[in-house]
């Protein structure tokens, strides 16, 4: 009877090492687990900096693009402006004025 408890008793330890075994293999798969979870936030984290840095290069062009049609807006609705693009681009006198054309320009 003796050698049967001894069968009982290695029995459990093999259940117990075994037992153990399993708890280091899952402990090492939830530390590769987090890991790799780090690691891949970063990698995220890092593409979406490089997406907001163009964002805000595409937001700040935008803004000088905007300051500069309000300019030519402000500029349109100065009268001395609107008479200078009607005589130099439309060809444009009032109806009293002559304009010489100087041919020898062309």
């Amino acid at each position: 009877m003796p050698d049967f408890h001894r069968g009982v008793q290695s029995m459990g330890k093999d259940k117990r090492v075994s037992k153990s075994r399993l708890l280091k293999i899952a402990v090492c798969l939830f530390v590769v687990y987090i890991a790799y979870s780090i690691v891949m936030q970063q990698l995220e984290i890092r593409e979406r900096k490089v997406a907001l840095e163009t964002v805000q290069q595409q937001c700040q062009q935008q803004i000088e693009e905007n300051k500069e049609v309000e300019r030519l807006l402000a500029m349109s609705a100065d009268k001395d402006y609107i008479e200078r693009i009607a005589r130099e681009k439309l060809g444009y006198a009032y109806p009293d004025e002559k304009v010489y054309i100087d041919s020898s320009k062309n």
